[in-house]
């Protein structure tokens, strides 16, 4: 028969229990305004009863609080993700939107192309009938200067939101990068506690609010697995590899490990658009984060960017999915002569089909020399030609520098 100090401590543990749960109320109820605060509940069970040897077996022996758990679902994690990430492009591509929209106002508060250019016409009216008057012509020439300056403040204003598309990319790269390096710090402060048995709830909670941020970003994909003792599978040990994932399936984190990216303002002779500004950032891996040195390009085209930075993207590169595609039919065997235009650089023929491409008013190609793919490798190319056949097949030549390539041509590429 046990003491009456065993019931003692069986009524004992249920205080420490029922006091662990009033604590845990207390932090609830105080942290019902705290952004990405989850709400957390104690997780107990039955003492181990204890074997008394009496009629009735066993005696109870109160309550274990086995530990304070938050209560959070991360099924529901992903689909915030999700939509977090379509609202971010959306809002980047409607607020650039609303400044273009403004810039094209045309209402009797704003003189625009219709009012400017009507006035033009009007001019021209009275041309055609006094053609003989200084006045109307000067008028005339005036109204019409009127339009070009209008064109050429459009064409700044265009290119002004280009430019603060440009930096604000950049800005979320160095926002992916901070939260990446935060992340990771997390991860191996979280280790830490939960190798020792405890729950780091609120760091848990910090990195899901870093997690939500970075979705609004970028597409992202997170998933956590348990760190397994390969000497006692059965063993929790309490660590995880925590695995989060951008753009589809590249890996920005690897528990406490990240990865980072840098932007680099392309060249003059790197222009993907004829009407592109100077400098627009192309991005890269950094393979190594105490020099610096770059790695693979980041896609900025990938399809499952996703978030601010895709919106970003579309608004300073968007040209409506008019990509230059066509098939490369020929590859010159030797390099232009040297003295010519194109020294040493070789030649190849590209077939086009779009519409779109056979069509000059709409070609976009730089005319500075520029970057364009050949399966999946990229070219510099120095500059090119159009040519149209009496059946209306058109074909571009462009003149390839090979020294800036990481791949010389050689046969067809398609």
């Amino acid at each position: 028969m046990p003491s009456q100090f065993f019931g003692l401590n069986t009524a004992y543990t249920g205080l420490l229990n029922a006091n662990a749960a009033l604590n845990t109320t207390a932090n609830n109820i105080s942290n019902a305004e705290t952004k990405g605060y989850s709400r957390q509940q104690v997780v107990s069970q039955a003492s181990e009863a204890l074997r008394v040897f009496t009629t009735y077996g066993c005696a109870g022996a109160g309550v274990d609080t086995i530990a304070i758990e938050r209560i959070h679902d991360e099924f529901y994690d992903s689909k915030y993700w999700h939509n977090n990430t379509k609202t971010g492009e959306y809002q980047m591509k409607e607020y650039y939107m609303l400044q273009i929209e403004d810039y094209f106002k045309d209402d009797s508060t704003i003189e625009g192309f219709s009012k400017v250019f009507q006035q033009m016409m009007d001019a021209l009216a009275e041309v055609k009938k006094n053609p003989a008057s200084d006045s109307t012509k000067s008028q005339f020439v005036g109204f019409a200067g009127n339009l070009c300056e209008y064109f050429r403040s459009m064409a700044s204003s265009m290119e002004q939101v280009q430019k603060d598309v440009n930096s604000e990319i950049k800005l979320k790269i160095d926002e992916i990068n901070s939260l990446a390096s935060e992340i990771a710090t997390l991860n191996k402060q979280i280790n830490v506690i939960e190798l020792s048995g405890s729950k780091a709830n609120e760091l848990r909670d910090k990195r899901s609010l870093l997690l939500d941020q970075l979705s609004a970003v970028v597409e992202i994909d997170a998933q956590e697995y348990p760190i397994v003792d390969t000497n006692d599978p059965d063993r929790e040990t309490g660590g995880h590899q925590f695995i989060l994932k951008i753009a589809g399936g590249l890996t920005l984190v690897d528990t406490d490990d990240y990865n980072t990216l840098a932007c680099i303002a392309r060249t003059s002779e790197e222009k993907v658009n004829q009407s592109d500004i100077d400098g627009l950032y192309d991005v890269y891996w950094i393979t190594n984060k105490n020099t610096g040195a770059l790695g693979d390009k980041f896609n900025l085209y990938n399809a499952s960017l996703g978030g601010e930075l895709e919106g970003l993207i579309q608004m300073r590169d968007g040209n409506n999915s008019e990509n230059f595609t066509g098939i490369v039919t020929a590859v010159s065997s030797t390099s232009e002569p040297v003295g010519s235009k194109n020294e040493g650089c070789k030649k190849i023929t590209v077939a086009v089909t779009e519409d779109y491409l056979k069509d000059m008013d709409k070609c976009k190609l730089s005319n500075t020399g520029g970057v364009i793919t050949l399966g999946n490798e990229e070219f510099y190319y120095t500059d090119w030609t159009y040519n149209r056949d009496a059946s209306g097949n058109v074909t571009y030549d462009f003149w390839i520098d090979e020294s800036k390539n990481n791949q010389v041509l050689s046969g067809t590429v398609k």
